[in-house]
């Protein structure tokens, strides 16, 4: 869950208005309402959105509505429900709803005369995802996509669920399994829902908003950690009391309970829930978890006083946990052996049936996650992971992914047509192979038998029959490694190199034979900021390790640096309103007008950072400072002597700015789902800009984040792997280097960049025959730094001194010989 805070009622559902427009009337609500005349029919808008996900239903027979004051104020007029449907583009379920459901005509039918449906695409909008996904949490325990929730015109939420049976499918279950209870379909949950407000809407409402009141409870994490009360009994007039805030020391020290021992904790509760056998977590279906994982395979790269506490030999085996879990993913379905990068989600716990959706922020997360399991091992050219690190970094780039502008799209969809001429997509199409097809493409007889041993490819498919009950993967095949080379190599009798160049040439055929003769699933072409700092980010990082550890003969690196730093530059023109410090979240065909959230932010200065370390050009630093400076502005819940009526007074970021549009709650995202959270890369953030500009104010409210969840990680440390990192620069500081000079010793940029990312360390670059740049002016420190050029660090009392050889190679060693599980 996430920390929340009631928003104003004024506020929540509601764009904020001037006194005189005519939507800022007050419109009664329930048994209050006035009789209306009759209105016109809605018509679908869907065509008006800017969202490749909400176009994609401008044909549906449901009347889809955007979400603006227009169709918010229709549902308090008319005194209707509003139905929130939310998606994404990618996903398999949303087009399975859309292609079964929304185009029937009864269900159609009942939306569009008793309710105001509305379509959001949850990347567009994930702050509202956010709150209605943890309401059908607290519903069911569960999660997912579409996310289907019934609201009062309020927007408070009366019912909710993810994916409902087409209508008739409650019939052919009953009919096979007598007896068996039927699934739960469209058409029963409308005329429940609608039977309930029409007859029962007062009761509707009460729980309505008695159910708000323990969604902020639920998800009130970040809030408790403080002394005083919350809330302020809210004026009529106002919705934040203006305080003149108290001036702060952030020299001082940021004194809370929480220390390394949680680390410890978290890792031995993680340890619980680890598959030894395949690797992840459980023993059901497997998520990436690249928070949880990367804190796993640094463990024996953390300082020697966390080793200490967690104990070596165990460090030694978290890692080795985590290393095994991805290998058992490069092996895996969730890996496209044949394209490269990897898809969304494992449904079995072996890895060998994945969700075929191929996501952009999982393929960057996990480009970070190889890169530093490759680094871990030594960063050569022939090592662990090494090919991976480039084959994923490739697919990023390639034109799947990238567009001409500079800028990543977010994804491609799950379904797609099998061939030229179909009508229907299916799921997975463009990824499966039946064995007489694999046959015939691959053509030579022992290079077809060899490749379907090492992918499991199988005369009636390698599907388990219990994942497919509908035989949707009848006969097809998903590859996945289950004979590596040396294996097959003593298997047949054949040397290994054979073996490995008679899977490249199949291999080689199948790529050719798909690109060629099969559909390529849609792409969501929306250009999400959030989404395009963390690939700026893990390209960067990748090109930096390639470029300075004499691996990169084909020219890579430079070319993710390229790619990285138009990628940013393509941000600043097209996403980022200099001349108003705004900056904006989607670019889809142009600017949309959804300003940025706190994770936009959040991601895009960590890419930025990434782009000053590894270029020494200060204006991608600049340029992060004052992003910086903006998000703790929106978003900082600023313990000031005075609360205010959305502000807890604990440190953090809340993930919305206050009174954002069309939200019941303001949320503090930090425990790490499929990405990092919100508040983990903000607090890495500011302790690295602490570190390169000097700023005691960053690595204090760094410091005063992490603790603003102090009560939650001493209870659930586990569900904080992100920020447990963070506890580590702030108990023990971190590792500074400045180069001095223009052109800085390949040796220690190859030690600073090959280094895995464990606890703090930053570059400073500085170069002191330009006193009047930005950076010599922003950081008041740069009068003292040495003149001589050389690499220098920090010592306790002050002063600077050279980095000796010794700790070059310290930063260069590769983890300890790390048992396979």
């Amino acid at each position: 869950m996430m920390s929340a805070q009631l928003q104003q009622p004024s506020k929540a559902g509601a764009q904020p208005v001037s006194e005189n427009s005519p939507s800022n009337t007050a419109v009664p609500s329930g048994a209050e309402q006035p009789k209306h005349a009759e209105a016109k029919p809605l018509r679908n808008r869907a065509r008006d959105s800017t969202s490749p996900f909400v176009r994609a239903h401008s044909d549906s027979l449901v009347a889809w509505q955007l979400l603006d004051d227009d169709a918010v104020g229709r549902a308090k007029r008319e005194n209707k429900l509003i139905f929130l449907s939310i998606g994404f583009l990618a996903s398999h379920y949303c087009h399975l709803t859309k292609q079964e459901s929304f185009s029937n005509p009864k269900v159609a039918s009942l939306l569009n005369e008793n309710f105001v449906p509305i379509l959001i695409d949850r990347e567009e909008r994930p702050d509202i995802d956010n709150i209605y996904m943890s309401y059908n949490q607290s519903l069911s325990g569960t999660g997912g996509w579409p996310l289907n929730v019934f609201l009062t015109p309020e927007l408070e939420p009366v019912f909710s669920g993810t994916y409902w049976a087409a209508p008739g499918v409650q019939d052919d279950v009953a009919a096979e399994n007598d007896g068996v209870e039927k699934p739960l379909d469209w058409l029963v949950v409308i005329k429940k829902v609608l039977t309930s407000w029409q007859e029962e809407e007062s009761r509707v409402r009460e729980e309505a908003k008695r159910m708000v009141v323990e969604l902020s409870h639920i998800s009130a994490e970040g809030t408790l950690n403080h002394a005083g009360n919350d809330f302020l009994q809210s004026s009529a007039q106002t919705t934040q009391i203006e305080t003149t805030p108290a001036t702060i020391d952030y020299s001082r020290e940021v004194y809370g309970e929480v220390d390394l021992d949680q680390i410890e904790e978290a890792y031995e509760r993680i340890t619980r829930t680890f598959d030894p056998m395949f690797g992840g977590f459980g023993l059901e279906d497997k998520f990436l978890t690249p928070a949880k994982l990367s804190l796993l395979i640094r463990a024996n790269r953390f300082p020697k006083v966390v080793q200490d506490v967690v104990g070596p030999n165990e460090c030694t085996y978290i890692s080795g946990m985590g290393l095994h879990t991805l290998r058992r993913i490069v092996n895996g379905a969730v890996h496209d052996h044949i394209g490269g990068g990897f898809h969304r989600y494992s449904i079995t716990r072996d890895w060998s049936l994945p969700a075929f959706e191929k996501m952009l922020i999982d393929n960057v997360l996990l480009l970070g996650l190889f890169l530093d399991a490759w680094l871990l091992s030594g960063g050569t050219r022939d090592g662990e992971f090494a090919d991976v690190v480039t084959e994923v970094a490739d697919y990023i780039t390639s034109e799947r992914l990238l567009s001409r502008n500079g800028g990543f799209f977010t994804s491609e969809a799950a379904d797609s047509y099998n061939r030229k001429g179909d009508k229907v997509m299916q799921n997975g199409a463009y990824y499966l192979w039946t064995r007489k097809e694999f046959d015939a493409i691959v053509g030579d007889q022992q290079d077809s038998e060899i490749a379907a041993a090492y992918w499991n490819v199988q005369e009636h498919g390698n599907v388990d029959r219990e994942y497919d009950p509908h035989d949707e993967f009848l006969n097809q095949n998903v590859l996945h490694i289950v004979k590596n080379s040396t294996r097959l190599s003593n298997q047949l009798g054949i040397p290994e190199d054979e073996v490995k160049q008679r899977i490249r040439a199949a291999k080689e055929k199948l790529r050719t034979y798909r690109e060629k003769e099969r559909i390529h699933p849609e792409i969501d072409t929306k250009i999400v900021t959030s989404y395009n700092g963390m690939a700026i980010a893990a390209l960067a990082r990748t090109a930096s390790a390639l470029l300075h550890t004499t691996t990169d003969v084909t020219g890579r690196g430079k070319r993710y640096l390229e790619v990285a730093k138009n990628a940013a530059l393509f941000i600043k023109k097209e996403l980022w309103d200099d001349d108003k410090k705004v900056l904006y979240r989607v670019y889809s065909g142009g600017r949309t007008d959804i300003e940025a959230f706190a994770e936009d932010y959040a991601y895009l200065i960590e890419g930025l950072i990434e782009l000053y370390e590894a270029t020494a050009e200060e204006s991608w630093l600049e340029w992060a400072d004052e992003l910086q400076t903006l998000q703790i502005k929106l978003f900082y819940d600023s313990p000031t002597p005075t609360p205010t009526t959305a502000n807890a007074r604990c440190g953090a970021f809340y993930s919305t700015v206050l009174g954002a549009p069309y939200t019941l709650l303001r949320i503090k995202d930090a425990m790490d789902t499929s990405q990092p959270s919100v508040n983990a890369v903000s607090v890495s953030n500011l302790f690295r800009l602490g570190g390169l500009l000097g700023d005691d104010k960053y690595t204090y409210l760094a410091k005063e984040s992490v603790n603003a969840f102090g009560v939650e990680m001493l209870e659930h440390p586990n569900l904080f792997p992100g920020l447990l990192c963070g506890i580590i620069p702030w108990k023990l500081g971190g590792k500074h280097w400045i180069a001095v000079g223009e052109n800085p010793t390949s040796m220690h940029l190859a030690a600073f960049h090959k280094a895995p990312r464990a606890a703090l360390f930053t570059l400073r670059h500085h170069n002191p025959t330009k006193p009047d740049s930005w950076l010599s002016k922003r950081d008041l420190r740069a009068t003292a730094f040495p003149r001589e050029p050389g690499f220098y660090t920090r010592a306790s009392d002050g002063t600077y001194r050279k980095v000796e050889d010794s700790e070059l190679s310290q930063t260069d060693l590769p983890y300890p010989l790390t048992p396979r599980i």
